[in-house]
């Protein structure tokens, strides 16, 4: 079975289990506003960071209390002195906001 290629920015994975294939995507969306909040190199580190958190969250059961609690929460991440608020839900990691 072939597989479409996804959009930029959003990697598939593709696992075979028991005879069928379940494709698994991620994807990481950064605002315009906080694109431009911070330094480059500043958002260069924080996108790969973000890419690392989205690929390790594909390997949480999609039974997991985790999700609970990450659907109700505002996570965030420090890099460089600045601080990225993102949320996590149905595959997507948003990130929303960033300060120093």
């Amino acid at each position: 079975m072939p597989v479409n290629p996804c959009a930029r920015g959003s990697p598939l994975r593709t696992v075979v289990r028991a005879d069928r294939e379940i494709r698994l995507r991620h994807r990481v969306v950064i605002s315009e506003p906080v694109l431009q909040a911070a330094p480059e190199y500043v958002r260069a580190e924080a996108r790969v960071r973000f890419e690392e958190i989205a690929e390790a969250m594909k390997d949480v059961p999609e039974s997991s209390a985790f999700w609970e609690s990450v659907s109700t929460s505002r996570l965030c991440l420090l890099v460089h002195g600045w601080t990225f608020f993102y949320t996590f839900e149905r595959g997507t990691l948003r990130v929303t906001d960033a300060c120093k």
